[in-house]
């Protein structure tokens, strides 16, 4: 006769009864408004779901969407540039050959 192994049976115990486990958090939390409330009403999604795939976008919304895409663009192409200003990075560069020069264990360029 074979010998079922028992951790996969413990864990499965132990998972179920896991999910008896109260929550006195969670329902503290609900308000006697929300205990009244009826329950809420499920709708078919179908038709959110065909109109998305349908991907129709209309001449307005097209314009508005390719002067957004414009703008971000332009935005975009500003921030391209150096962070740094010229003056900002040679006193950056001047700190780190000062500190080479002090101790090996600053890590090596790269």
């Amino acid at each position: 006769m074979p010998r079922t192994a028992p951790a996969p049976i413990l864990l499965l115990c132990l998972a179920a009864l896991a999910g008896c486990a109260q929550f006195p958090e969670l329902d503290a939390a609900l308000t006697e408004e929300g205990r009244l409330a009826p329950e809420p009403e499920l709708v078919d999604n179908a038709p959110l779901l065909a109109a998305a795939a349908a991907g129709t976008v209309d001449e307005s919304t097209q314009v508005a969407l390719q002067s957004r895409a414009a703008a971000l663009e332009g935005r975009a192409s500003g921030l391209a540039g150096p962070v740094l200003l010229p003056e900002e990075r040679a006193e950056i560069d001047a700190a780190h050959s000062r500190l080479r020069g002090l101790t090996p264990l600053v890590a090596p360029d790269s």
